[in-house]
């Protein structure tokens, strides 16, 4: 009933936070998370890396497509045919690819697309290269180079996956150029060197930037949780792990402000436990602190039950707010609050043999467009005042005001 409210910590969170600190200790040389932790990047990470590839593809379109100077400039005898082949072949693919690579579910999938892309987009020129009879075509595939830039530097794809299409590249390259037949065996070599070098260069490239985004991400992940971790330091109450005043004031604002828009009925149940004074004066205040987490502890729990919230009002008193809530369902949980306190079976001896510690209860409940949060609380604390003085371990409840 109060989710929209509260928005509290898994309780995972802990064991996460320590798992992002252990692993940017490790360093994760193998570009790899554990399973959790990767299937946790993987999917934060999706919509970004789409947008991010989207982005960069229509531009690897256009600058693709401007490459027709240089085939113009190096490829004249075959410009009709490489032309076709980027604008009505390589582009549709490419654009498709891109379609695909938007809808995408999955990172792998993601990234597989976009390093079949410039897989793809190399293959045509060069092919095209082998039939060509110009002096230029030296020069001319060395723009492989760029290709093989394009995807590790600009699209950033893992490492596994630009080791896979940088190896398709290389191949292709070495291939065509030797087919191409425009050069003697020596300058063959050198230019295969050249382009084995250069793969590798950019495979650390690859991995460098790949690293930093992981570790960028984990940092961002590490900041998350330890804000998360200091606003639930700031609602909850040390001692007694209930939410404390200052959160149920936020709280109280949050629903008042909502039944402006949606009229809600709103109970509160403002309970105290019954002689907690002479508790702590005879077994003192460390076994006082016990008692009073242990009953925080089983009501919370039974709150919780009924989608209510539980807060520490002030001493040992506790506030139960309940929304959405029929008189008969706030009745019923005020008993069960009261009957899982007897439950427990917690001894009060200075009360005479066989005493049990006990909680005494008020209840009022009302439209929230017509009783302000105040008002409430103190129709409350009234019903617990008449529980107090007709004999304690009782609940009573205010007159109700519900439209």
């Amino acid at each position: 009933m109060l989710s929209f409210v509260i928005d509290r910590p898994g309780p995972n969170d802990a064991q996460l936070l320590a798992e992002v600190d252990r692993t940017i200790l490790s360093r994760f040389r193998s570009l790899r998370f554990s399973t959790e932790l990767e299937s946790r990047y993987e999917a934060e990470t999706l919509e970004q890396r789409r947008q991010f590839l989207t982005a960069v593809g229509i531009g690897g379109i256009l600058i693709y497509n401007l490459f027709m100077v240089s085939d113009w400039l190096s490829l004249n005898d075959m410009f009709t045919y490489v032309a076709l082949g980027r604008v009505c072949l390589m582009t549709p693919i490419f654009v498709i690819l891109l379609v695909i690579a938007r809808r995408a579910t999955t990172r792998q999938v993601v990234e597989t697309t976009a390093a079949i892309g410039t897989v793809t987009c190399s293959v045509m020129p060069l092919v095209a290269m082998i039939y060509s009879e110009s002096p230029f075509r030296l020069h001319y595939q060395l723009g492989m180079l760029l290709i093989m830039v394009y995807c590790t530097v600009i699209q950033q794809v893992p490492v596994r996956c630009a080791a896979v299409a940088m190896a398709c590249m290389l191949v292709i390259q070495l291939v065509t150029t030797y087919l191409a037949d425009f050069a003697d065996y020596k300058i063959w070599q050198a230019n295969a060197l050249l382009f084995f070098s250069a793969g590798a260069l950019l495979m650390m490239a690859s991995w460098f930037l790949e690293h930093g985004s992981r570790l960028s991400y984990l940092f961002a992940l590490r900041g998350r949780l330890l804000r998360a971790q200091l606003v639930e330091l700031a609602r909850i109450d040390s001692l007694t792990q209930l939410f404390n005043r200052r959160f149920q004031g936020e709280v109280l604002a949050s629903l008042w402000s909502r039944a402006a828009q949606t009229p809600m009925n709103v109970a509160v149940i403002l309970l105290d436990i019954d002689h907690f004074k002479s508790y702590n004066d005879n077994y003192g205040h460390l076994q006082g602190d016990t008692c009073l987490r242990l009953l925080s502890g089983v009501i919370q729990r039974t709150a919780q039950k009924a989608d209510a919230l539980t807060f520490r009002f002030g001493g040992e008193e506790i506030l139960v707010l309940m929304t959405h809530a029929h008189p008969a369902q706030a009745r019923a949980l005020a008993e069960n609050l009261r009957a899982a306190v007897a439950a427990l079976n917690v001894p009060h001896p200075v009360l005479g043999d066989g005493a049990r510690v006990t909680i005494s209860l008020g209840l009022a409940i009302a439209s929230a467009t017509h009783t302000s949060a105040e008002v409430l609380i103190a129709m409350a604390d009234k019903a617990l005042y008449a529980a107090k003085g007709e004999g304690r371990d009782c609940l009573r409840c205010a007159p109700a005001e519900v439209a």
